[in-house]
């Protein structure tokens, strides 16, 4: 193999014809085919194609996908054109190149964001305070409070939001002021969770008036925000004591899940009050309370809410047994089978599947014949796959000639999942079958398992009359650009790492590169190396100061070859062999770190992360797991331990790490997103949503974030409440989102 080109370059070398295709597409006049090529080009992330994305900008203003997609590459060359864009751009698109810049964090980009919270267009102004809220810049602390006067809410309810991602202690007494005299409950429900999310010990005398507000939302939201503070546990208890008997269900709830978190109360009593309640909404929050707090008798009261008369009782049970059952509740699960209510049913085939159940093969296969209901139908595809039982693979193989297209959608993901390598030539003619995303399942699972030669296929199918398939082929694109962005780190390709190696771009190939700009530095300094320790130590922190981070290590390695057991230098030398992308070696100055201090904990951290780079992913996972020994409340590591679980399928593990670290730090949107696909991975449905639920409170103007979760409601028979956060959605999400339209088709599928 040419050591020149690495796998991801080697593929988007293999890529080129297909990706011109897509570049072709951004002048097409179908809206489609421009949205989908530009938002491929995007995930494919192939340098070369930012130059034409930047022109298809400027001349295309109306399209949003254009800037997105140029903030999704990232490559620091598109922040300019971005910013000249956003002066000069029309009406439509300003707000999504304000979105844009979110993902630049350069004080050019802070400063335009800035400016932009004084423009006429409200939809510009909304995302430019999600962006600045993503950036996290403190300098636009001063400027977000001065938009706390903003008459529109939904943009008052997002500085709130940006607010409390910067934790901003500043913030408090202006949002103190505005709930004392806010008559709006949105409002003041908004407030109240951001001053939990501040964590300011200041606040506590308002979240405790908060207890006594009139509306229970902001009551709710004041018993969660109290639990984020680190107060006593006693002095939490006596606060939220009162709330364990309230007659409304939500505020119960939270009091509940508190009180059962600090662990000061026995609960047995006020679970039975809930469980003999008349009203069936108390019931019904049981299921919830039940599904997120240890007790020793959570389980046996869980089956007596799946013998309740009411249908949402009923669901709730079946949610939480879905949070807590294991292999010995099988028996429980197979007679849910049975149940009368769709979504029952539909928990347990998701929870047969994630428990990975072999016996229950025999009932999931007869269920697939004997139930109508496409959504089951297609969870017991998924859940074979999950199980993996070779008895089951004839049913999977008949599925993929299914008469529903849904079901040989996820028959394809299936077969791949159990059949791994083997599935090549089980999939290979279902390229020719009619529905779109079938085909587009089948071309990832093919590529991803090394038959790369249907990138092939992909460029026939740009080539077709219909647009439904061009598009097609084109989201397919962005799926495989976004395996070969992790191709190099990971461990989880090696079939298509295979595959790439024997591909051999031809001599004259030479990748686009990011540029990089060193500082000339004069050669009579770098060739006078001081004698002394202070003095040397002093040459390569000057150099690193300045940027000049090759001759800051140079010289830092001189003064290791005098000094070799320098804890400092030694891991100085590791950051600055990870920031110039020599990860191998970062990795030995980390270790070299470790031996001399084996309590160093960011030396723990620094070298998961270079495992990762590496494409060492169980080492990582492993520093990361060391990291948290020395200090369990640290969140960043336990994100990044998710994140690495969930790149390995890990779904339960990565639940696990997401959960423990919010109990230490408030989750971002994308975390809470993160978390919430986990859950859906495992059929953990209502957790699920409730992360939707909190991530569309941070981030309101994302639509991807109402659209998964109005799917879930919609895919677990609460049809009503779907089409509920649909319109919610298109009264948060800006006109000119790239997802609105996506939530409107959602909401005439529902009505249809």
């Amino acid at each position: 193999m040419d050591s020149r080109f690495s796998l991801r370059q080697r593929g988007l070398w293999f890529l080129r014809p297909c990706t011109r295709k897509l570049v072709g597409f951004l002048s097409h006049k179908d809206s489609r085919l421009r949205g989908e090529g530009a938002k491929s080009l995007g995930k494919i992330g192939d340098p070369e194609s930012v130059e034409p994305l930047i022109e298809a900008l400027l001349r295309e203003k109306q399209d949003e996908q254009m800037p997105l997609a140029l903030a999704e590459i990232g490559d620091p060359s598109s922040l300019q054109p971005l910013l000249a864009a956003f002066k000069e751009a029309d009406r439509e698109v300003r707000p999504n190149i304000a979105l844009a810049l979110g993902a630049f964090k350069d004080p050019q980009a802070v400063s335009a964001l800035i400016e932009a919270l004084s423009d006429l267009d409200p939809n510009v102004r909304f995302n430019a305070i999600t962006s600045l809220g993503k950036l996290k810049d403190s300098s636009a602390v001063s400027n977000l409070l001065g938009c706390l006067g903003e008459s529109n809410e939904w943009i008052f309810l997002n500085v709130v939001d940006a607010l409390a991602r910067l934790g901003a202690h500043r913030a408090t007494n202006p949002l103190v002021a505005f709930y004392l005299k806010e008559r709006n409950e949105r409002k003041r429900s908004a407030i109240i969770t951001a001053l939990g999310s501040i964590s300011d010990l200041t606040s506590v005398p308002t979240l405790t008036k908060a207890l006594r507000d009139t509306d229970d939302r902001v009551k709710a939201n004041a018993i969660e925000s109290l639990g984020k503070l680190g107060l006593p546990a006693e002095k939490v208890m006596n606060l939220i004591q009162p709330f364990l008997k309230h007659p409304n269900n939500r505020v119960r709830g939270n009091a509940m899940v508190l009180a059962g978190n600090l662990g000061k109360i026995e609960l047995k009593p006020y679970l039975q009050m809930m469980l003999d309640d008349p009203e069936k909404w108390i019931r019904a929050t049981l299921g919830y309370v039940l599904s997120v707090v240890d007790h020793s008798e959570a389980l046996q009261m869980i089956i007596e809410l799946l013998k309740d008369e009411d249908p949402d009782v009923r669901k709730n049970a079946a949610l939480a047994l879905s949070e807590r059952a294991k292999e010995a509740q099988t028996e429980l699960l197979v007679k849910m089978l049975s149940d009368s209510i769709p979504f029952v049913r539909l928990q347990a085939v998701i929870t047969l599947g994630r428990l990975r159940i072999v016996s229950a093969v025999p009932w999931l296969v007869k269920m697939l014949k004997t139930d109508r209901n496409f959504k089951i139908r297609s969870a017991v595809i998924t859940s074979l796959g999950h199980i993996g039982d070779k008895t089951g693979i004839p049913t999977l193989q008949g599925a993929l000639r299914d008469r529903d297209s849904r079901v040989r959608a996820n028959a394809v993901e299936a077969v791949e999942e159990v059949l791994g390598e083997a599935c090549i030539q089980v999939l290979r003619p279902m390229l020719n079958d009619p529905d779109n995303r079938t085909r587009s399942n089948v071309t990832k699972a093919l590529f991803r398992q090394g038959d790369v030669e249907v990138i092939n296929d992909l460029e026939k199918m740009l080539n077709a009359k219909e647009i439904s398939t061009r598009v097609s082929a084109a989201y397919a694109l962005g799926q495989i650009g976004l395996a070969l962005k992790e191709i190099d780190a990971s461990p989880l390709h090696d079939p298509l790492k295979s595959a790439l190696e024997k591909v051999e771009p031809p001599a004259d190939y030479v990748p686009v590169q990011k540029e990089v700009v060193d500082e000339p530095v004069e050669k009579k300094e770098e060739a006078i190396v001081p004698d002394g320790k202070e003095e040397l130590r002093k040459v390569f922190l000057d150099h690193f100061k300045e940027g000049r981070l090759k001759q800051a290590l140079d010289f830092a390695l001189e003064y290791l070859k005098k000094y070799p057991h320098d804890l400092m230098a030694n891991f100085f030398v590791g950051n600055l062999n990870f920031q110039l992308s020599r990860f191998e070696e970062s990795i030995r100055f980390f270790l070299k770190t470790i031996e001399l201090d084996p309590f160093h904990l960011q030396a723990h951290s620094n070298l998961g992360i270079a495992c990762y780079r590496c494409g060492k992913l169980h080492e990582a996972i492993e520093y990361f797991k060391k990291a948290l020994k020395l200090k369990p409340d640290l969140s960043v590591i336990r994100f990044n331990l998710a994140s690495l679980y969930l790149k390995s399928n890990k779904w339960e593990e990565a639940i696990r790490q997401f959960e423990e670290g919010i109990r230490y730090k408030e989750p971002t949107a994308k975390i809470l997103s993160n978390l919430a696909f986990a859950c859906q991975k495992i059929g953990k449905f209502e957790k699920a949503l409730d992360c939707y639920k909190k991530a569309a409170s941070l981030d309101p103007s994302d639509a991807g974030i109402y659209y998964n979760w109005a799917l879930i409601l919609a895919r677990t028979g609460k049809k009503t409440d779907a089409i509920e956060v649909i319109h919610k959605a298109l009264k948060a999400v800006p006109v000119t989102s790239p997802g609105l339209k996506t939530i409107k088709d959602l909401l005439e599928r529902l009505k249809g």
